[in-house]
């Protein structure tokens, strides 16, 4: 999609063009207890344009980076925004909840000024955000409890509560995680990290624990991430009425790479498939075919990400940071269409699928595995270009 640059209007950047721009509408998704927002708005133009609709996309980190990606689209073709969600939004399983200008200015704003705070580099094509950022918005207390409201994705459990709220403690995000605690655990000082540094929530199990006196609370072990170093957390938290009331840190060290990997492993279902047709064109047709996927390149091809449409995974007794993938597929430089999964279940889905497509006359299966931890990351690190070539050194 081309950018529409906004830095060039016609008879100059004066006030009432600034303040024209007409809002459309708005939306963001409900994944900020995930330390990540996506947000859509549209406008139109206050100028005469081929395209007088602008299209603005941003995805924001909240955590570390700040504003990470922003793009634009001038038009209203209503597939080219779609896709335009699903490529940038479609990893975080989130609904969309719609947003009014006020709160979209105010984000807008919001998103750029913590992105300087935290002193990153904003996105280049954010320098066409003066239209917004000139005229701040300030929110009153109801309109940001509204705000707050379409952010928070809804807790229907316990567990879904916990890991949430782990997750904002060691991503180093208090206001994240006060928005799950009770009135008098704020009151009393509120939640504190666990770590000294920003950590990777890779997985927790929860283990109910009653004391001699009946009182529930929840036992937790947690495998973070910080740095090059892989520590194990125990923590006890206790709730009442759906919020966090209390959370302790009851002890933390250091474990090896060896023995976070045999906490992480699990089995993959690995489907390799020889492709029969012009390395190019195939390209050409798998990029219309994995729309919505996200897409990495390494030094021996690319991997095309999907991820699952939803976060159930966060409302289980065990969670796990990769269990919101729903399948990887890997187009290599040899030559070979790669597809891994975690279960029997989903390889088969995306066998059937691939063979339902018009790509089914331009593959061939040649081989089909079972491995008891995931190889296909290891591979696309290595510098191997035929799969089969590097599985032999796995032996």
């Amino acid at each position: 999609m081309d950018r529409n640059k906004l830095r060039v209007l016609p008879g100059g950047k004066s006030e009432h063009l600034f303040a024209d721009y007409r809002f459309i509408s708005g939306e963001i998704t409900d994944t900020r207890l995930m330390g990540v927002l996506g947000m859509h708005l549209h406008w139109e133009l206050p100028y005469p344009a081929a395209e007088p609709h602008l299209h603005q996309y941003y995805y924001y980190d909240i955590e570390e980076l700040g504003l990470e990606t922003y793009r634009t689209y001038a038009g209203d073709d209503p597939l080219a925004v779609e896709l335009a969600c699903k490529n940038l939004f479609g990893g975080l399983g989130a609904r969309m909840k719609p947003l009014n200008e006020r709160e979209s200015r105010y984000l807008a704003t919001e998103f750029i000024s913590e992105t300087k705070r935290k002193k990153q580099a904003l996105p280049e094509e954010a320098v066409d955000l003066e239209f917004i950022t000139r005229m701040p918005v300030f929110l009153s207390g109801e309109e940001q409890e509204e705000l707050v409201a379409k952010i928070l994705t809804e807790i229907r459990s316990d567990y879904q509560l916990i890991h949430y709220f782990l997750m904002r403690i060691f991503g180093m995000d208090l206001k994240g995680a006060a928005y799950l605690c009770a009135p008098t655990f704020l009151s009393a000082g509120g939640p504190q990290t666990f770590l000294t540094e920003h950590s990777t929530f890779l997985r927790n199990t929860i283990e109910e624990y009653l004391d001699e006196n009946g009182r529930l609370s929840y036992l937790c072990e947690s495998l973070v991430e910080t740095g090059n170093k892989h520590w194990l957390v125990i923590s006890e938290l206790e709730i009442c009425e759906g919020r966090i009331t209390t959370a302790r840190r009851k002890s933390a060290f250091e474990i090896s790479l060896y023995e976070a990997s045999m906490m992480l492993s699990r089995w993959e279902y690995v489907t390799v498939y020889e492709i029969l047709k012009d390395p190019d064109d195939f390209d050409i047709e798998f990029t219309t075919y994995s729309l919505g996927t996200m897409r990495t390149e390494h030094t021996n091809g690319e991997m095309f990400m999907e991820f699952k449409k939803d976060n159930n995974h966060v409302d289980q007794r065990v969670f796990n940071l990769s269990d919101d993938i729903n399948c990887l597929y890997y187009l290599t430089d040899f030559g070979q269409l790669i597809l891994a999964a975690y279960s029997l279940e989903a390889i088969g889905l995306m066998e059937d699928r691939l063979h339902g497509s018009a790509l089914s006359s331009a593959v061939f299966p040649s081989a089909r595995y079972q491995f008891q931890e995931p190889v296909l990351y290891e591979f696309a690190q290595s510098d191997y270009e035929d799969f089969e070539e590097f599985l032999k050194t796995l032996k």
